[in-house]
């Protein structure tokens, strides 16, 4: 391995740490699209200070205090409904997008 390989895999190791401590706090570590739940329209928003809160589309900014169950890799529970909901990271996302244009 060379050495900027090592250094590469080291920043990788901490950025992981790092988005690991903000999910425990409350932060939103951006490593996925926010959630929307299709069947009662509970939606996942970020505030100014970064903090991931649930909100209704007719009142946003203000947390309802309830929070997406991650029950998978990309799969959450709706806290309000019960339903299911798949997360796309960004990166899958703008795959997506591009494969609908061509």
């Amino acid at each position: 391995m060379k050495p900027s390989d090592a250094k590469l895999n080291e920043l990788a190791r901490q950025l992981t740490e790092l988005q690991k401590r903000a999910k425990a706090l409350g932060v939103f570590a951006n490593d996925r699209e926010l959630l929307e739940c299709p069947g009662c329209g509970l939606l996942e928003d970020v505030t100014s200070t970064g903090l991931l809160i649930t909100c209704r589309a007719d009142a946003l900014g203000e947390d309802t205090g309830l929070r997406f169950v991650q029950l998978a890799d990309n799969i959450f529970r709706c806290p309000s409904c019960a339903q299911r909901v798949e997360a796309t990271d960004e990166l899958e996302q703008t795959r997506k997008k591009r494969k609908a244009r061509k």
